[in-house]
């Protein structure tokens, strides 16, 4: 019986540390929707990085080093406190089951009291199943993130991204990018985000003009950039952040 426990737990221990090296190799390429959140020390500036799987990094090789808000809080330095509130298919919309505002990130996000919020939402607005109410209820769903952030007791600047660009690969449906992402709703979600730039007066990141000449970064699928669309996007995200401060 002795010899029997000793080889079921030693059978435990092989397949726990196979799962945990799994699991490691998985966030590693960017494959989870897990956070590793730390917490800001005293006077730092917060940056909460708000969005969808371009913002958490999906299928970035490193993970932990070379998504946007990663290589955003290196350029900053310690002075600054940077975290990333990505979440996955997630969208600004709330007519449908993957809203960001449905998910405990978006709780947590607030509840950082950032000084800065980066949002950066509409790659799976553009979904035809998403965007059946079109650019007006998306401009909405935007201009209440935008107050609800507005609002807190921190009272952070907004710094407003259009949807990076997306490309054609082979297994995309005619008409859209890989999964269902739409590059002619894309266009118009773009003109809503530039629109709500101009009328709260906030900083405007252009992602799509940053991303739209360089297919060579979105080997993978067409729609998340690597590492080096990762930097173009931290660079830009950067001199609006050292904007701010002027």
């Amino acid at each position: 019986m002795k010899k029997l426990k000793r080889k079921i737990i030693g059978f435990l221990v092989v397949i726990a540390l196979l799962a945990g090296i799994i699991f490691g190799a998985a966030m590693f390429v960017g494959c989870t929707d897990v956070q590793l959140h730390t917490k800001a020390k005293d006077g730092q500036i917060k940056v909460a990085c708000v969005g969808d799987s371009i913002t958490y990094g999906m299928s970035v090789i490193n993970w932990f080093k070379n998504t946007y808000p990663a290589q955003l809080g290196d350029m900053l330095g310690d002075d600054y406190h940077v975290l990333n509130f990505g979440f996955s298919a997630k969208t600004a919309q709330e007519n449908n089951v993957e809203s960001y505002r449905a998910t405990k990130l978006y709780e947590k996000s607030k509840k950082y009291q950032p000084d800065i919020v980066i949002l950066m939402l509409g790659s799976n607005d553009s979904k035809p199943y998403n965007f059946t109410d079109g650019k007006a209820d998306f401009k909405q769903a935007m201009k209440e993130l935008i107050e609800i952030y507005q609002g807190l007791e921190s009272s952070p600047e907004i710094i407003l991204a259009t949807v990076n660009s997306g490309f054609y690969v082979h297994g995309a449906k005619e008409g859209d990018y890989m999964y269902d992402i739409n590059g002619e709703n894309i266009n118009i979600i773009n003109e809503a985000i530039k629109e709500l730039a101009d009328e709260y007066n906030l900083t405007l990141v252009d992602t799509y003009a940053i991303t739209k000449d360089h297919p060579e970064w979105y080997k993978l699928d067409g729609i998340h950039p690597d590492k080096n669309g990762q930097t173009a996007m931290a660079e830009a995200f950067y001199e609006a952040v050292k904007s701010l401060a002027k």
